[in-house]
């Protein structure tokens, strides 16, 4: 999918030196070298400098063509490309009526890659059997998406699980057909706002459990805590360094009293430490 998206030339420069399965990130600016990332770490395909027509190439390939049919999805600052693909945009902002209405004079694109590894949560298979409310925390780009998304597979096996995708990015969706394993008793509400999928998803799919990606601000920690009162399991992840970190924070500290248990990420895809709430 990666050599549709991506204009000829910035396809050859990266993938003249790495596999496409390596690869969990693209970033391309004008003007500059196109980067990606893989293990961690981001290189440049420095022979070759991003051109705006190479921009407007991978937009149209990930619109269809047909850019203003997804303001509503460019003004949330991104676009989902079949596949499963994110695209992140960075551009003008276009207000209308006070509300950002799209974005136009694209500078900068982020196209992050999903990928499905399965049997990555061998460290968590105590809390897999021992179901608790878990938060995964790390630094962005350790893996949080691949673990949870891996976590709603193997617990779908015997229960009702909703995932609540609002950046189309956890369990991608395109046209109605799920891109990834999600195994048996899965149940996906993409590309709405978390604080409605909440609302809704609990009232309407009775979950057993419910995993989201990147809880954010005061609201949706009200929004977990509430859900978690009514019975149903939460896994959700967070962006910080440590737990400590995070539970410093007067936005997250309530969590601390919500979670049972605490998983730190130290490197792309590796656990460093589980703790249950009572060893924190």
């Amino acid at each position: 999918m990666l050599d549709k998206l991506l204009s000829t030339d910035i396809y050859n420069a990266i993938f003249s030196r790495i596999r496409e399965e390596e690869v969990c990130e693209l970033r391309l600016r004008v003007g500059k070298a196109p980067c990606f990332s893989a293990g961690g770490k981001y290189r440049a395909a420095d022979e070759i400098t991003v051109t705006r027509e190479d921009i407007e190439y991978t937009l149209g390939m990930a619109t269809g063509h047909s850019v203003y049919a997804v303001n509503d999805s460019m003004a949330r600052g991104f676009i989902v490309c079949p596949g499963g693909y994110r695209l992140g945009i960075c551009g003008e902002g276009v207000m209308k009526n006070g509300k950002l209405f799209t974005v136009k004079n694209i500078t900068s694109l982020c196209l992050r890659v999903p990928h499905q590894i399965k049997n990555c949560c061998e460290k968590l298979s105590f809390i897999l059997k021992n179901i608790g409310n878990t938060l995964i925390i790390s630094p962005p780009g350790m893996g949080k998406t691949t673990m949870l998304r891996e976590c709603a597979r193997l617990l779908s096996a015997d229960k009702n699980v909703l995932v609540l995708d609002e950046r189309g990015e956890l369990i991608p969706v395109i046209e109605g057909v799920v891109a990834v394993d999600t195994g048996l008793m899965c149940d996906v509400m993409s590309n709405i706002p978390k604080i409605t999928a909440y609302e809704t998803g609990v009232r309407t799919m009775r979950p057993d459990v419910i995993v989201t990606d990147e809880i954010f601000g005061a609201d949706e920690v009200r929004a977990v805590r509430d859900v978690a009162r009514c019975g149903i399991y939460v896994f959700a992840s967070l962006h910080a360094k440590s737990v400590a970190e995070a539970l410093k924070s007067d936005t997250y500290a309530p969590l601390g009293k919500t979670m049972r248990y605490f998983v730190e990420l130290t490197d792309v895809g590796r656990v460093g430490a589980v703790y249950d709430r009572g060893e924190i």
